[in-house]
């Protein structure tokens, strides 16, 4: 990236202290990571030097529109930034037991807890931050509504750089919805979520900003005893998309379940990556990753389970499929088990492949065009990953995308 995003022009956006002033040192310090980070083997930010950026700021938050998705709940509450910047409204009429307010030093040492520590989109985004929101759901509150952060933007010259805390309290229980549909140069949110004993949400993530867009996105997960977490990620706009997520299973008897799809096509490129922390006993986890990809277009999925010694009696499962529809395209996979609990249950796998032409011709020899077949195969394909969300709201939003992306398959293909 050039110098100018890399050097202290953050420092006329908004001067930075504290723990901001800490992230600007490191980022200054180790930029983007290089071609020899195995981290980023498969996902290379060089294209990020030919970017001329500037973080956004106020200025940029005025002429947002509002968009009304297909399948967004009618009672929902949504939380809009647009360019980054947190748009002032969406504080006011919160659902019950939800407290919305912006994020002071106390919230941002508390994000570095829960966030990937030494993370070049960690250190970059809590330095050039152009909004900051506490989401505090209070101990025993059942918020059923969904709350949706909506996230748009519409000048590629600009990067941005949300940071977001969600808190459930002990004993909750809320829906959340992460919407991302940016038109900008970077995208780089955080979202630092904290699931108290007891306590559970529903959650998912949608990718679909523009086509120019690269988007790097950092999420850390801190789970409590009890605590459950139905989550989901759909990564399906921008040029370049990473969607990386760290989970700590920081209690005994947490479950958790954080599956993704990701679809791709030109010569757009996805990448899932997930580092689940087993740190006590008796929890479970569960990944169910599924990756369509066409033309030109890659796709990676990079899965680690780490058990710790003390944790006996785990659970974790993880599996990933990619269905190439082009000899151009390409995924690659790379899961990784760290066991030091001998009493434990884990697996993991990953298949590459392509549409069954025995499946095929058995659908067309029975009346049904190529291109309806193909869509039914792929539409299969893809259903046990979407089938793993319980939440009807939820499920909901992100149906409408995946079908949007079959029906203009078909019109490529036809």
């Amino acid at each position: 990236m050039p110098e100018s995003m890399m050097q202290p022009d953050l420092q006329d956006v908004a001067p930075v202290q504290g723990v901001r002033a800490s992230a600007l040192a490191r980022w200054q310090e180790r930029g983007w990571p290089g071609p020899k980070a195995e981290a980023w083997r498969f996902t290379r930010l060089a294209s990020l030097d030919k970017l001329s950026l500037r973080p956004a700021d106020a200025s940029l938050s005025a002429g947002m529109q509002d968009i009304a998705a297909a399948g967004m709940p009618a009672a929902a509450h949504v939380i809009r930034f647009h360019h980054g910047v947190l748009v002032d409204a969406s504080l006011q009429g919160a659902p019950d037991g939800v407290t919305l307010r912006r994020l002071d030093e106390a919230g941002l040492t508390q994000m570095l807890d829960l966030l990937p520590a030494d993370h070049p989109v960690t250190d970059l985004s809590m330095a050039a931050m152009t909004s900051g929101l506490l989401v505090d759901v209070a101990a025993g509150a059942k918020v059923t509504t969904p709350i949706i952060l909506m996230f748009t933007g519409d000048s590629e010259a600009v990067s941005t750089h949300p940071v977001v805390l969600l808190r459930v309290g002990a004993a909750a229980h809320a829906v959340v919805a992460d919407w991302h549909q940016s038109a900008v140069g970077l995208s780089a949110p955080l979202l630092g979520i904290d699931i108290a004993d007891k306590a559970r949400l529903d959650y998912a993530k949608i990718q679909s900003d523009g086509a120019a867009t690269t988007h790097l996105a950092a999420t850390g997960i801190k789970m409590g005893e009890n605590a459950v977490l139905d989550g989901f990620q759909l990564s399906v706009g921008g040029c370049l998309a990473r969607l990386e997520a760290h989970v700590e299973l920081a209690a005994e008897s947490s479950d958790c379940r954080l599956s993704a799809i990701y679809l791709g096509r030109n010569s757009q490129h996805h990448d899932i990556t997930t580092n689940m922390t087993h740190a006590f006993g008796h929890c479970q986890s569960n990944q169910i990753i599924r990756g369509v990809l066409d033309d030109s277009a890659r796709g990676v999925f990079q899965g680690k389970v780490h058990v710790a010694q003390d944790a006996q009696k785990t659970d974790g499962q993880q599996m990933s499929r990619a269905l190439l529809l082009s000899r151009k395209a390409e995924a690659d996979a790379k899961p990784e088990l760290e066991i030091y609990a001998d009493d434990v249950i884990c697996a993991h796998g990953a298949t590459v492949g392509e549409l069954d032409e025995t499946q095929l011709f058995y659908l067309t020899s029975r009346g049904i065009s190529r291109d309806v077949a193909r869509a039914m195969l792929i539409s299969a394909f893809l259903d046990d990953a979407v089938d793993m969300i319980e939440n009807a709201d939820l499920a909901a939003l992100l149906r409408p995308i995946v079908t949007d992306w079959m029906q203009a398959q078909k019109r490529n293909d036809a």
